[in-house]
């Protein structure tokens, strides 16, 4: 072959080489830096559990049955339950059953805060408020906002009230009013 030919070749090879070079030098700096994504703690975590059912035992015997249509895990260790319903039993095996819009789960400490249109029933009176906590280590639940208490013969309300497990006593710390039609109901006498 010729050797203009041979140099012809030679350099239109190198002109495409140094034109790619540059195209690609000019691309990378159009582009611009890339951006790094990191998780922020204001970010929702993934975990996420359908139907979830949990149960607390002491000495053999069902202390609470907890079941939600969803459960969410929280950053900060908590889940955030979603329409969860609550049955927790006395001593002597009543059932009070508590039901809400949200609830927050505590798997460390076994705490229970319920939100949002909290229902509890039990035995022969119902009761709703808009907060109930549930503390593991006394085991009791607490009313601390304002409550509504109805049942056959009587209804109340009033603010801050304590219902313990074990022993199945009531109490409130602020203003009660109570109408009882059956006043025995509560031992007391006419």
């Amino acid at each position: 072959m010729r050797p203009t030919l041979w140099r012809s070749i030679k350099w239109i090879s190198l002109g495409i080489s140094v034109s790619s070079i540059v195209l690609a030098i000019v691309l990378l700096g159009m582009s611009g830096p890339e951006q790094a994504t990191s998780t922020t703690a204001t970010e929702e975590p993934n975990t996420q559990v359908e139907s979830p059912v949990m149960v607390e035992r002491k000495d053999g015997n069902v202390v609470w049955t907890l079941r939600a249509e969803e459960a969410n895990q929280q950053l900060d260790g908590n889940m955030q339950l979603t329409h969860p319903t609550l049955e927790l039993y006395t001593e002597n095996q009543q059932k009070i059953i508590i039901v809400s819009q949200k609830a927050w789960f505590n798997p460390i400490t076994r705490n229970l805060r319920f939100e949002k249109d909290v229902f509890i029933r039990y035995n022969v009176w119902s009761a709703s408020s808009d907060l109930l906590l549930y503390i593991s280590d006394s085991d009791e639940l607490q009313m601390p906002n304002a409550f509504k208490i109805w049942g056959k013969s009587i209804q109340a309300h009033g603010k801050n009230m304590h219902l313990h497990r074990d022993s199945e006593q009531v109490t409130v710390d602020e203003g009660i009013w109570i109408e009882d039609s059956e006043p025995q109901w509560q031992g007391v006498a006419q």
